[in-house]
């Protein structure tokens, strides 16, 4: 199917979703005045759960295959438009023992993980794809009456990039001054850098000091502050074995299919410009220059 032709379905699949979501909202209004008319409050929480339930599979059958449309079929022309060589599958992520690997977070009790995109540019490795994790929470009244929640500790984009410097140890960077890997029994110290404005904006930790100095140069530490604009939300570096990992706490879904607006040409650059990320990480750290290899 030609770009054109796709946009077009997609724009009719969206129309259809935004009729269905007027419909369901008259729906819920139906079924709770019909539980007004029984004449008690239980009819009007009964009729209005009846309204919702049916809404939301309403609703949520279309709003499906409208997602799946999108990511088949218009994400890999996307992203051929950045004339990068990727890989994408909407269903598979980062995997969580590799997250886990670099020790920037705690276990979580629950793990999500989709939209992995992966390759190589200019030699280096990487892949990337969005994480959420969240902790369970057990808490119980004073009837006895237990309840479970799970509270999201991060949700956002997760980098790995092959850093092509073995070493002994860990190094992190932290916006939010959190030092995560006291739970994996890591012997850390937190550092000081020459950078004023590097040390205000993040804390550092590493498991030695000279490897620290060594692998987070004025140039490199200059990069990251300027990378950390770039995004919304906090970030996350953890420099560890070969691997460099960025994590960007910002709450968002990428490569999502709008609702309320169509998909133009404005919204398919923002999604080009979100994907030629992976390879300007590489380009802004310097991640390619070959003295950082052994």
């Amino acid at each position: 199917m030609e770009y054109n032709q796709l946009l077009e379905q997609l724009e009719s699949q969206r129309q259809v979703i935004k009729k269905r979501m007027l419909y369901s909202i008259g729906i819920i209004i139906v079924t709770l005045l019909l539980g007004l008319l029984i004449g008690n409050s239980q009819g009007i929480v009964f009729g209005g759960i009846i309204g919702l339930v049916f809404s939301v599979a309403y609703v949520g059958s279309s709003a499906s295959k409208y997602k799946q449309a999108f990511k088949n079929q218009l994400m890999p022309l996307i992203i051929a438009k950045t004339g990068m060589d990727l890989k994408y599958d909407y269903k598979d992520g980062v995997g969580k023992n590799t997250v886990m690997g670099s020790k920037l977070f705690k276990k979580p009790d629950r793990y999500h993980c989709e939209d992995l995109m992966y390759g190589t540019f200019d030699d280096v490795q990487f892949m990337a794809s969005d994480v959420h994790m969240e902790e369970k929470h057990v808490t119980t009244d004073k009837d006895g009456h237990r309840r479970v929640e799970y509270i999201t500790y991060f949700k956002g984009r997760w980098f790995v990039y092959d850093f092509n410097k073995e070493f002994n140890g860990i190094i992190q960077v932290r916006e939010d001054g959190f030092f995560g890997g006291a739970q994996w029994g890591l012997n850390v110290e937190k550092i000081s850098l020459e950078d004023v404005e590097f040390n205000k904006k993040f804390k550092t930790y590493a498991s030695n000091q000279h490897d620290a100095f060594y692998v987070l140069t004025p140039t490199l530490m200059v990069n990251m502050k300027n990378l950390e604009k770039r995004f919304p939300g906090r970030i996350y570096f953890s420099f560890i074995g070969s691997q460099l990992h960025i994590a960007i706490y910002s709450s968002a879904d990428s490569f999502e299919p709008p609702i309320f607006k169509p998909i133009d040409d404005a919204f398919v650059s923002s999604q080009v410009e979100d994907i030629l990320i992976l390879k300007q990480i590489v380009e802004e750290l310097r991640l390619n220059r070959k003295i950082f290899k052994q």
